[in-house]
C-alpha cells in the first residue's frame, strides 16, 4: 500500500511539474495568452447564442429545450477544457507517432502513455472551462450542480480515452493524423447537438461508436429530464471500459512503433 501511495504521489508530482512548465510558457506571452483564452470563451458564447435564438423561436427540439442545451454546452466545454488543460497530449499522439516523438517518453521511467498525454497541456483551454463553469453557475439550478460535476468525471474520461484510441490509429495504418483528428472532432461535434435528434442506427453510433451520447447527451437527460440509476451506472461502466480499451490499443500499437531516431533536448 505504501508503495502504491508513493507511486501515485510521484505521478502527481510529475503532472504538477508539467503543469507549472506549461503555465510559465503561456505567461511568456501574456497578451497572446489572454487573447486566446478570451477567444475560446467568446467562441463558445456564439454557439449558445445561436441555440438561444433558435429555441426561442421553435421552443424545443424533440423535447430538448434551451435549458437542456445550456446544460449540454456547460458539460462539453468543461470536459473539453479540462482534458485539454491537464491531458492535452491525448490529441497529439498521432503526431508523436509519425514524427518519432515517442522516443523521448520511452526512455523515461514513467508509463509512456501517461507521460505523453500530460506533457502537452494547453492553458488556452482555460477559456472553455471558464465558459462552462460560468454557464453552470448562472443558469443551472444549484440542486443540479452536484450531479453535473459527478457526471463530468465519466464525460472527461470518455473524451480523453476516445482521443487516445483515435490518435493511436497511426500505430496500425500509418500516418492517420487527418483521420484521427476528424474522429476526435466528430465526438465534439456530435456532442454539441441534442441527443433527441438521433434515431435508430445513428443513435447507436452516437451512443457507443462515437460516444458523444454517453459522454454528454445522456448525462443531460439524467440531470434535466429524468434520473435513472441503470443509465448512471452504464455511463460510468462505459467510461471505465473505454479507458481500459484506450490503454490496450495504445500499448498494443506501441509494439509496432518504429523509432524516429530523434536526438533532441527538451527544455
Amino acid at each position: 500500500m505504501v508503495v502504491k501511495i508513493n507511486t501515485i504521489r510521484s505521478y502527481l508530482t510529475l503532472h504538477l511539474a508539467y503543469f507549472k512548465t506549461e503555465l510559465k510558457t503561456a505567461m511568456e506571452y501574456k497578451a497572446n495568452f489572454i487573447i486566446q483564452v478570451i477567444s475560446m470563451f467568446f467562441n463558445d458564447v456564439v454557439w449558445i447564442f445561436f441555440w438561444g435564438l433558435f429555441l426561442t423561436k421553435f421552443n424545443n427540439i424533440n423535447g430538448w429545450a434551451l435549458s437542456d442545451m445550456i446544460l449540454l454546452y456547460s458539460m462539453i466545454t468543461i470536459a473539453f477544457g479540462f482534458s485539454g488543460l491537464f491531458f492535452g497530449g491525448h490529441k497529439r499522439i498521432s503526431k508523436m507517432i509519425v514524427e518519432g516523438q515517442l522516443d523521448y517518453y520511452l526512455t523515461l521511467p514513467k508509463k509512456p502513455l501517461y507521460h505523453a498525454i500530460i506533457s502537452k497541456g494547453s492553458w488556452f483551454d482555460l477559456g472553455d472551462i471558464l465558459f462552462g463553469v460560468i454557464l453552470a453557475i448562472v443558469f443551472i439550478p444549484l440542486t443540479k450542480l452536484p450531479l453535473l460535476f459527478v457526471l463530468l468525471i465519466p464525460a472527461t474520461t470518455i473524451l480523453i480515452s476516445f482521443g487516445i484510441i483515435a490518435q493511436s490509429l497511426s500505430f496500425y495504418i500509418g500516418d492517420s493524423q487527418s483521420l484521427s483528428d476528424t474522429l476526435y472532432e466528430g465526438i465534439i461535434v456530435f456532442g454539441t447537438y441534442p441527443l433527441s435528434i438521433h434515431h435508430g442506427v445513428t443513435k447507436f453510433i452516437v451512443m457507443f461508436i462515437i460516444p458523444a451520447g454517453l459522454m454528454v447527451g445522456m448525462p443531460v437527460v439524467l440531470i434535466n429530464q429524468y434520473f435513472n440509476w441503470l443509465w448512471f451506472i452504464l455511463i460510468y461502466a462505459f467510461a471505465f471500459a473505454i479507458l481500459l480499451l484506450s490503454i490496450y490499443v495504445f500499448y498494443k500499437g506501441l509494439k509496432r512503433y518504429e523509432s524516429g531516431n530523434l536526438i533532441g533536448v527538451r527544455l
